[in-house]
């Protein structure tokens, strides 16, 4: 099954995706420009707004694929390029520039916040944990003991534990 689709169906992935639906034609861009964004920071690991250059290149391909299609298929096609970004399949870490070698630095709070979710949860960052690092309060120890302790208290941190023991014992 299902036998006899009638469309996409409502589901929560769909829902997490679909923040907003165009009541018309005239809309949708606005809406999609906002769907992008929000997916975007999701996928970047970092706050990006609407009006920045990665949201208006998904929106590209958004319009592209809506001149094809309908506008579910330009939502699809954006996101299947917001997945094939560097930015989304790898986590850059760049030293800053004149740093001389073997020197230490401060990490970012937004970087801070994606090692500290990949470590701990093997994900990318909550809602959460990038707001505060958006604001840069990660840095205040008081804040990052109490966003290390919520992480831990959720499920998702079972895979610091699995992931560890499987590369350890192979």
């Amino acid at each position: 099954g299902p036998f006899n689709p009638a469309g996409a169906g409502d589901t929560p992935s769909r829902r997490k995706i679909f923040i907003c639906r165009p009541a018309n034609t005239g809309e949708e861009e606005a809406c999609a420009r906002r769907i992008l964004a929000n997916l975007a920071t999701q996928a970047y690991r970092a706050p990006v707004r609407a009006d920045d250059p990665a949201v208006d290149s998904l929106l590209a391909h958004f319009r592209d694929a809506r001149g094809a299609g309908d506008f579910d298929t330009g939502i699809e096609q954006a996101l299947a390029r917001l997945l094939v970004n560097p930015r989304f399949l790898f986590r850059l870490e760049r030293e800053p520039p004149g740093l001389a070698p073997g020197s230490t630095y401060r990490l970012s709070d937004l970087e801070l916040a994606s090692r500290l979710s990949f470590f701990l949860w093997s994900s990318i960052p909550d809602a959460e944990l990038l707001d505060l690092a958006a604001r840069d309060r990660l840095h205040d120890a008081k804040t990052l003991e109490r966003q290390v302790l919520r992480m831990l208290a959720d499920p998702k941190s079972e895979a610091l534990v699995n992931n560890f023991a499987s590369q350890w014992l192979r």
